[in-house]
């Protein structure tokens, strides 16, 4: 807003200096206005400047009320002030406001309500209001105040009705059961996930729902700001940027955990990750999986979240009826060189996991250790097979242990692939233990495995068992220099 010179105020926003009134003040000249609530908001957001003023008019206000709201603020300074009003009073009205007209009939109010109110008291009700009703063969004609501009259809004014005649009044009632149908409640169509959801709620793992829009600078802090979408018109600066990874999502979570007092924090979440196309498209947005858990400072407490993450996630695997899940060694952003494993199915990647860098956690304000994974949930899915039903074995097992001392850099999975490819009388094997210290010397590990040996033919004897045990050892100590505990 200005004069012929200078600007004077910022419509609907702030005024300015020049337009303030001082104690020197004697002659006032006031100005009532509407302005644009869309317009307003989109100005206030840009100069980061909200006001009791942009709070109003960003909401839209009635055109109608700038001439009573004048002549109000002047007769209040006629009295409090002790001043003289001017008679002249110049009114620009370019786009007058049509008036809303409401047609019901009256029963539509008791059927939104879902309670009987009397007519002739939903009239009075609503004359009380200042809303002019009139009787139109049978139905209503309802003009509302100029100044509601919120009452444009048959049910805001079934609303206006209910808060007067009073909402304790309204039954408690199931959605549909007002009209005497109630329809069975049914499940989601979609209940893939629920083996995945309780695998994580048995391991000690709360579900949780985290905000899509993060802050576009930890992203980039983080180096996983490539391929984000950043919105035109943010909520705030920690808003302003679609994610591109759960995990930053999930550590924020935790760390708030932790400022109030919970500890140690262990959540997970199924959700969409959003990466640009460029272009002005849509984004993708992969459905992913993932997860955190928050663990003492020391290596053993940081080595342990994981193990009990990956037996999570094996868990929720068999859960899905998926093939076993391979962990390669691997690299990923926000993950701690060296303690990342790229999770795999039939060779096909489907996510990673790992100990999360430290980096990562400092942004976060989180000491100590966290375990984390980020898996892509369409892939898992894919990857599901269909359940099949066999007969129970009718021949007994043969459980047999081994410990296997290999060099450090020798990964269990490699040792579990010579193993099963050894004999064809090998059931199962499962690694369930893994020691390093004096016993098996420096740079060196011993991996404990249980082995189950079964025939479907035949009970196996222990000769047969012994031979497989002699088979499989040797291929440990040809392709991995293995040796073996007692």
């Amino acid at each position: 807003i200005a004069d012929h010179q200078r600007p004077m105020a910022i419509a609907g926003v702030m005024g300015g200096e020049e337009s303030a009134v001082s104690d020197q003040t004697r002659d006032v000249v006031l100005e009532a206005a509407t302005f644009d609530g869309v317009n307003i908001r989109a100005t206030s957001r840009a100069l980061r400047l909200r006001t009791e003023a942009s709070s109003r008019f960003e909401k839209k206000l009635s055109p109608e009320l700038a001439l009573a709201g004048a002549r109000r603020a002047a007769q209040l300074l006629a009295d409090l002030a002790g001043g003289r009003v001017h008679r002249g009073w110049p009114d620009v009205y370019p786009r007058p406001q049509e008036p809303v007209r409401v047609h019901l009939r009256p029963e539509k109010v008791d059927a939104v309500l879902g309670v009987h109110v009397p007519l002739e008291e939903s009239e009075a009700i609503l004359r009380r209001l200042d809303f002019q009703v009139r009787d139109a063969d049978g139905a209503w004609d309802v003009l509302p105040p100029v100044f509601r501009l919120d009452v444009a259809i048959p049910e805001d004014v079934a609303e206006e009705v209910g808060r007067i005649y009073g909402v304790e009044k309204v039954p408690a009632t199931l959605p549909g059961a007002r009209r005497s149908v109630i329809r069975p409640w049914a499940p989601s169509p979609d209940r893939r996930l629920d083996p995945l959801r309780s695998a994580f709620n048995a391991g000690g793992y709360s579900e949780t729902v985290t905000p899509a829009l993060v802050a576009g600078r930890r992203l980039e802090a983080l180096g996983v700001a490539g391929r984000a979408f950043r919105v035109i018109n943010p909520v705030s600066e920690d808003m302003d940027t679609l994610r591109t990874t759960l995990l930053p999502s999930l550590l924020e979570a935790a760390a708030l955990n932790r400022r109030r007092g919970r500890d140690p924090v262990a959540l997970f979440e199924t959700a969409r990750a959003f990466l640009s196309k460029g272009d002005d498209q849509q984004p993708d947005e992969p459905w992913r999986l993932g997860a955190v858990a928050t663990a003492e400072g020391t290596s053993d407490a940081g080595r342990a979240a994981f193990l009990h993450l990956k037996s999570t996630l094996d868990r929720a695997a068999h859960g899905l009826s998926l093939p076993p899940l391979e962990y390669v060694r691997g690299q990923a952003p926000l993950f701690h060189p060296g303690r990342c494993a790229e999770l795999r199915i039939g060779g096909r990647w489907v996510g990673h996991a790992g100990e999360l860098h430290p980096l990562a956690l400092g942004e976060f304000d989180l000491e100590g250790r966290a375990a984390g994974c980020e898996v892509d949930l369409e892939a898992l899915l894919a990857a599901a097979r269909e359940r099949q039903v066999r007969e129970l074995p009718r021949f007994p097992a043969v459980d047999r242990d081994l410990n296997v001392v290999v060099g450090e850099g020798v990964e269990a999975a490699a040792l579990i692939a010579t193993i099963d490819a050894s004999t064809p009388l090998l059931e199962s094997v499962r690694a369930f233990d893994e020691y390093r210290g004096e016993q098996v010397g420096e740079g060196q590990k011993s991996v404990a495995f249980a082995l189950t040996f079964r025939s479907p033919e035949r009970t196996l004897t222990d000769l047969e068992v012994d031979a497989a045990m002699r088979e499989l050892r040797d291929r440990l100590e040809s392709e991995h220099r293995a040796r073996f505990r007692a």
